[in-house]
């Protein structure tokens, strides 16, 4: 029996998420599929990889020696696929993971003007939560994440700031309530509870003593803004996704006495992560474009 490149990148998978399951979700198998990798390598190498105590499992001390072989190997299997006989060339695959709001509003102009420069590119992109791209980047089901949330310190991706993204406070446009601090009893409209502007907003109105009891739940934002411009509650929400809801009135925005509400779009691949050309200029481009300014530390991009 041959061990494929797939059953490593599952093993790699199940040993940093501690859960066959969720490696099955992350890089999209079943869990069959799986469980049937992991045994092929215990049967080639003749011993346990992981103890499964229960429905918790651990790396044997065998899985522990594997893992750092593993992450080696995979990690010059992706060079491998990025060897281009002509190095002028971009070429190979670009796999992004982004949030919502950053998608819609900020990186259609970016993926477009990548796609036109460089067509031997083969680009996906996943919207997700911000807690769960980074976990896909730790799985390696992603090669780069772009999110917006509270500065994120994870010491396994290397992670950079590159805009300011103001918070504000909504309501409908004849709302009369002038500040937050006015609306307990109110309806609040959140996002779903995976999401960071949910735990965000949700902590900020406990520390205010605002009851939470009363509220709307939605997996969309585009859902989320028709409840407030309908006047069914308040919500908080990226400046960005609601500027031309309260240019044209529909909006207003409700005073907080805590001034720069901040979330921080934010770019981050995995520390043992190799990029290629292709990532590299995905990575300048998003920093170049006018509409990603903002104040942020120059990320250091090797020469060619």
């Amino acid at each position: 029996m041959t061990i494929d490149i797939r059953q490593f990148q599952s093993f790699k998978a199940v040993a940093e998420l501690n859960s066959f399951t969720k490696a099955a979700h992350a890089l999209q198998y079943s869990q069959a599929t799986i469980t049937s990798h992991i045994q092929q390598i215990e049967h080639e190498i003749g011993v346990p990889l992981f103890d499964r105590l229960g429905k918790q499992i651990k790396l044997t001390t065998v899985g522990q020696e594997l893992y750092p072989y593993v992450v080696e190997l995979l990690t010059a299997y992706s060079k491998i696929k990025q060897i281009s006989s002509d190095d002028s060339t971009v070429k190979g695959q670009l796999r992004i993971g982004a949030s919502a709001t950053l998608t819609v509003y900020k990186l259609g102009p970016v993926l477009s003007k990548y796609k036109k420069n460089y067509p031997e590119v083969t680009i996906s992109l996943i919207n997700d939560h911000c807690s769960a791209l980074r976990q896909r980047l730790h799985s390696g089901e992603l090669d780069i994440a772009i999110t917006l949330e509270p500065q994120v310190c994870d010491p396994q991706l290397i992670t950079e700031i590159y805009s300011e993204e103001p918070l504000v406070f909504v309501g409908e446009s004849n709302h009369s309530i002038k500040t937050i601090e006015e609306s307990n009893g109110e309806c609040i409209i959140f996002s779903e509870k995976n999401c960071s502007l949910r735990r965000f907003f949700e902590e900020y109105l406990i520390q205010k003593g605002i009851d939470t009891c009363n509220y709307l739940e939605f997996n969309s934002m585009e859902a989320m803004k028709e409840c407030v411009v309908s006047g069914l509650g308040i919500s908080l929400m990226p400046s960005i996704s609601v500027e031309a809801l309260l240019r044209d009135k529909k909006m207003k925005v409700i005073e907080s006495a805590c001034e720069n509400l901040m979330f921080y779009a934010q770019i981050m691949y995995h520390k043992n992560k190799w990029l290629s050309k292709a990532h590299w200029k995905f990575i300048e481009m998003v920093k170049s474009r006018e509409n990603f300014s903002g104040p942020f530390d120059p990320l250091c991009i090797p020469k060619y």
